[in-house]
């Protein structure tokens, strides 16, 4: 009985000492046998030291995980600004913004290309009347010749040039169409395949009449700009 009772009043000052330092935890209960006699008493973990408060989250914490978070971001901002500096003009290097073309190198340029294309053709059409090129690649080339001259053709008359240039321009799409009649004729002449003859009023008129709107073109040209 003796016993009893001190281990009660043992149990009591445990008690009473985990009570005051605010550290009881009762985590389950444990069938034990003291002295012979079986109890069913309270497991006590009593300032064990793998048992701690949890930590108290401070100001200086917050702030640093704040501080982390802030640098963190301003990286990232960094080095994706660099990729696209890097990356946009890799991705695109020939895009360059060019001036508008004045109305001198619109139709100087248009000048140069036809001429061009008129003595490649008229050279082809005289190996063709010697028999060093055949008819089929001839009717190839003025088809693409043909093409060409029209894409000219329609950048004159959307070019909409100022009005010193205007008459100038007008004379040269005449030479165009005038060129393209010659085309047709020459087109006409290879697929007969029978007069090869070096004479030929007919297509020597052509070229004369578009020749003519070109040297009326150059003339009108205002080189005062």
């Amino acid at each position: 009985m003796h016993t009893v009772t001190q281990l009660r009043n043992s149990t009591a000052n445990c008690y009473a000492k985990l009570a005051t330092e605010e550290r009881l935890q009762i985590t389950s209960t444990k069938s034990s046998f003291c002295f012979g006699y079986p109890f069913i008493l309270p497991l006590v973990i009593c300032d064990y030291p793998f048992i701690r408060e949890p930590k108290k989250v401070t100001v200086v914490d917050l702030a640093s995980k704040k501080g982390i978070a802030i640098t963190a971001a301003i990286v990232i901002g960094i080095v994706g600004a660099s990729f696209l500096i890097w990356t946009i003009p890799q991705s695109s290097p020939d895009t360059v913004i060019a001036p508008p073309r004045t109305d001198a190198e619109i139709l100087g340029d248009i000048y140069s290309k036809h001429n061009n294309l008129a003595a490649d053709l008229e050279s082809k059409f005289n190996d063709w009347k010697q028999g060093e090129v055949t008819s089929e690649s001839m009717l190839a080339q003025i088809s693409l010749d043909r093409s060409d001259i029209q894409n000219m053709r329609t950048q004159l008359e959307n070019a909409q040039p100022a009005q010193e240039w205007q008459e100038s321009y007008d004379l040269y799409v005449q030479a165009l169409d005038s060129f393209l009649e010659y085309v047709d004729a020459m087109e006409m002449r290879i697929e007969d395949n029978n007069d090869k003859s070096d004479v030929d009023p007919e297509l020597d008129g052509l070229k004369m009449k578009w020749e003519n709107y070109v040297d009326e073109s150059i003339n009108a040209v205002r080189f005062s700009e």
